[in-house]
């Protein structure tokens, strides 16, 4: 007697995810493809700045250290982004992971916490050293990816699991790396089961560490270890052919386990294919996602106001329901963990018009006038069950008025997206200025465009940093 195919709901999470990865038909469609242009330049840009940064400096020592003395950069080794330095894939996804979530400027998901394309792509593009690859593998690459970070993270559910002081980024995104790296290296069903099973043995990453060279290290690990998985799965390493289901698999150890909720994965996967490019932001300020659209509100505050900050009784800022919990509950000590201060940077918009990189260093923590304006801003989340994904901010002046502003869309979010001269402008202040950096502006921006198979090294690496 025949017996019929399992159907997607009798099928477990991991074979749903080998599936999609392996089997749909992932075409490079237009809007993939335009938001992987800006991606592309983002990552790259916020990286080469952030490899100057104390975390991305002692990592790419320590790497190098690893490395017989004078041993010569064979063929097949991946370019640190910006340099001329070479490195193994998985090395190379490690330092590049790093630099590109250093400043805390990288990419992030509007809909939930995860940086996709500082993980995705240090991976992928570590991978294109050892296999060419054309746009439309690399736009279809990343898709897969994008849809796995966010399906996965809807399963677990996002909530527990975040609040539970995981860090998504790292965690569920070495399972997406990994998905991504299986389609652009065309792995079959049992390798990719493998590939995410290691790589789902080797998910870490604490909340606590956030403010300290180690959160961007997150990273870059969880792109080295995509790396790692998928070539010790290719090789015939084994792990739980349905790790994430399983007892004591991804998603009982990082969630909490629905049957019921996870057979609606290979339905969300669909979604998030294509979904995912209207849940993407380009940060236009160097702090975490959290501050952005309070930020934005403190500058157009202070376009109402005027620059006198004196007349600023109080200010009240409202999120969603866990909004802050990848904030500061204590004041910053220091430039990094400034980032992840609200206080600190809405301050800053609404005493300058703007937060650069600049803001965030230790002499600027003690700018006259900061630490007073800080100590007048609240902060509170709203209920659970009201609406989520806006920030409500409420200047009370002291002649009693109160000017409000309701944010829904960061600037940079994929709705309010940055101009081309603008994705430029943040370019060139990573990377420099002057016709070299504007010609590397233009080919990276191309890159998911390539018709043909390429090796994407001499690229990546760019002019001189400072031209």
């Amino acid at each position: 007697m025949s017996v019929a195919p399992p159907t997607p709901q009798q099928t477990g999470a991991t074979a749903q995810l080998v599936g999609f990865v392996c089997h749909r038909d992932h075409r490079a469609e237009p809007a993939p493809r335009a938001a992987l242009r800006g991606l592309v330049v983002d990552t790259v840009g916020v990286a080469v700045a952030g490899l100057t940064t104390p975390a991305a400096v002692l990592v790419r020592d320590w790497v190098e250290d690893q490395s017989p003395s004078g041993a010569s950069a064979p063929d097949g080794t991946a370019a640190v982004w910006g340099t001329a330095g070479r490195l193994g894939p998985a090395d190379a996804a490690l330092v590049n992971g790093t630099a590109a979530h250093a400043l805390d400027w990288d990419d992030a998901a509007p809909s939930m916490a995860m940086h996709p394309a500082t993980v995705l792509l240090p991976t992928l593009f570590a991978l294109a050293a050892r296999r060419p690859v054309t746009g439309a593998g690399l736009v279809a690459a990343y898709s897969v990816g994008s849809a796995v970070f966010r399906a996965v993270s809807e399963v677990l559910p996002h909530a527990v699991h975040y609040g539970r002081g995981w860090h998504n980024t790292s965690t569920t995104g070495r399972l997406a790396a990994t998905a991504a790296a299986c389609r652009l290296l065309g792995l079959d069903t049992g390798a990719t089961a493998h590939a995410l099973g290691i790589a789902a043995s080797q998910a870490a990453g604490s909340l606590a560490n956030f403010g300290t060279m180690t959160k961007p290290m997150h990273a870059g690990l969880a792109s080295r270890d995509a790396v790692m998985a998928v070539g010790l799965a290719t090789r015939g390493f084994t792990a739980h052919p349905a790790q994430l289901e399983a007892r004591g698999g991804f998603l009982d150890l990082f969630g909490d386990h629905d049957p019921g909720r996870t057979a609606l994965l290979g339905e969300r996967l669909e979604h998030w294919v294509t979904g995912w490019t209207d849940d993407y932001a380009l940060k236009a300020y160097p702090s975490c996602f959290a501050t952005q659209r309070a930020i934005d509100a403190g500058i157009s505050l202070r376009e109402e106001l005027g620059a006198d900050p004196g007349r600023i009784a109080r200010v009240e800022v409202t999120l969603e329901h866990g909004g802050t919990r990848p904030l500061r509950d204590t004041g910053p000590g220091n430039g990094l963990e400034a980032k992840f201060s609200l206080e600190y940077t809405l301050a800053v918009a609404l005493l300058t018009g703007d937060v650069r990189l600049a803001d965030f260093t230790d002499e600027a923590l003690r700018r006259p006038g900061v630490a007073e304006l800080m100590a007048r801003i609240e902060l509170a989340e709203r209920p659970p069950a009201a609406e989520s994904g806006h920030t409500v901010v409420r200047l009370h002046t002291d002649d009693g008025r109160v000017l409000v502003r309701d944010v829904h869309h960061s600037r940079g979010d994929s709705h309010r997206p940055l101009s081309r001269a603008e994705l430029a402008a943040k370019f060139h202040q990573c990377v420099g200025h002057g016709p070299a950096a504007r010609s590397w502006f233009e080919a990276l921006h191309a890159v998911p465009d390539a018709d043909d198979p390429r090796d994407l090294q001499a690229l990546l690496a760019g002019p001189p940093a400072r031209d």
